[in-house]
């Protein structure tokens, strides 16, 4: 098997080249008109910029590969567990690094977070509890396991064989199962063969990899490509965020476990409907702004990097030559007859986190629904706003609370959910 993560030294090649230059606080844009907006959830909440910031974080490695900080005092150990783990490694500060650091800083603050694993002083008091629910009952939420598929009762009988293998993920299944029953409604009216893997769907293994863990993700990959490729499914369509990327792009990344079936997140899916003139939708009157989830945005961009020194020198970051779903899920939602679409201004690569990722809503709930409130009140800023869009169950849970602790009338929907109120029958 093959394990394809690297320590901190080999990303110190990457992370002593950061010039802490601050470039990383604040998402910018051109225009026009030219506009300036923080970026960094972590570093917008505990307000110090040297402590939490993306730049801060790459003096925090080279201190730990130096040993100049001892980790075995235990107000030192309190202290960078916060550091790491209170960022939602959303990757806002990625996009906005231009220097050789760039590619590698979500990969390198999760290797972080390894490193303080092994050394006792992660993962925190939260995500040890999932850990332990994943390992028992192989989801986060400590939910029996024979209950994952209760949702589905309500919509038709269990069936496990057929082209397509909709992967519903934890959050869906046990949270928001009217994500599920959604999705499960669009593939039938669209006339999908599809199934579910039933007591064989396990969590995608996202919530543990964030922790910094590595052993017990591996083994929930290893058992869920066995059981999709074993059952020769031709499409795995998954309407999270977090399961898009991790069977998208990291089992084989990390592990070099590839599926055989095209993995699609159900934004590409309806849009290759809609491309064949196969999705007919009625109004939906509604004016409404999208949210990019972080995991099928920035963290799905694909960079360029000339590690050979063919081209420039070597380690070089060249430039970005696949980017995540961004216009994908908006061409889906302005595809829905009766929509007024309004953008907030960061959006897409420059888009703020819902707060909820990284591990931060289950060991940091207060960071997570402040994030939140501050997305909440950019879409309120829109005028005549009624609904916020976003096509991950996560979001919408932690964009969710945020309205309600604000009292706020947007309402927080997931683009599956409308799709379905749109699709005719």
């Amino acid at each position: 098997m093959a394990d394809n993560f690297k320590d901190l030294k080999w990303y110190s090649q990457f992370f002593r080249k950061c010039s802490k230059c601050g470039t990383c606080k604040s998402a910018y844009s051109y225009g026009p008109p030219p506009t300036n907006a923080t970026i960094c959830p972590q570093g917008e909440y505990f307000k110090l910029d040297s402590y939490y910031g993306s730049r801060a974080k790459s003096f925090l490695g080279q201190a730990i590969l130096e040993n100049r900080v001892d980790l075995t005092d235990p107000a030192i150990q309190e202290d960078m567990q916060k550091a790491v783990f209170s960022c939602t490694v959303c990757g806002g500060c990625q996009t906005q690094c231009q220097l050789d650091y760039k590619p590698w800083i979500i990969d390198y603050i999760e290797e972080m977070r390894h490193n303080l694993v092994n050394r006792g002083i992660g993962p925190t008091k939260a995500e040890k509890i999932y850990q332990d629910k994943v390992i028992k009952d192989h989801n986060p939420y400590g939910e029996t396991h024979s209950s994952r598929f209760n949702w589905l009762k309500d919509v038709r009988n269990l069936k496990t064989d057929g082209n397509t293998v909709y992967f519903a993920g934890c959050t869906a299944s046990y949270r928001r199962t009217e994500i599920a029953k959604s999705t499960a409604s669009v593939l039938t009216k669209l006339g999908e063969d599809w199934a579910v893997m039933g007591e064989n769907e396990y969590c995608c293994g996202s919530p543990l990899l964030r922790a910094g863990l590595r052993e017990e993700p591996q083994k929930l990959a290893e058992h869920n490509v066995d059981y999709l490729n074993d059952h020769g499914f031709k499409t795995i369509v998954t309407a999270c965020a977090g399961c898009y990327k991790v069977l998208a792009k990291e089992y084989e990344k990390w592990w070099g476990l590839k599926l055989k079936a095209k993995v699609l997140h159900t934004s590409q899916y309806l849009e290759e409907k809609m491309k064949k003139g196969e999705l007919k939708l009625s109004s939906v009157p509604a004016t409404v702004t999208y949210h990019d989830p972080c995991h099928m945005g920035r963290h799905m961009n694909h960079y360029e990097v000339d590690m050979e020194g063919k081209k420039q020198w070597k380690g070089s970051y060249i430039q970005i030559d696949k980017p995540g779903l961004y216009e994908t899920p908006r061409n889906v939602l302005k595809a829905i007859p009766g929509i007024q679409f309004k953008e907030m201004y960061r959006n897409r690569d420059n888009s703020f986190c819902c707060g909820a990722g990284g591990g931060i809503k289950a060991s940091y709930p207060d960071v997570a629904l402040e994030t939140a409130k501050t997305r909440i009140k950019e879409a309120e800023g829109l005028d005549g706003v009624q609904k916020m869009v976003t096509p991950c169950p996560f979001c919408v849970t932690n964009l969710g609370d945020a309205t309600k602790a604000l009292g706020s009338k947007v309402e927080v929907v997931d683009l599956i959910q409308l799709v379905d109120q749109a699709l005719k029958k």
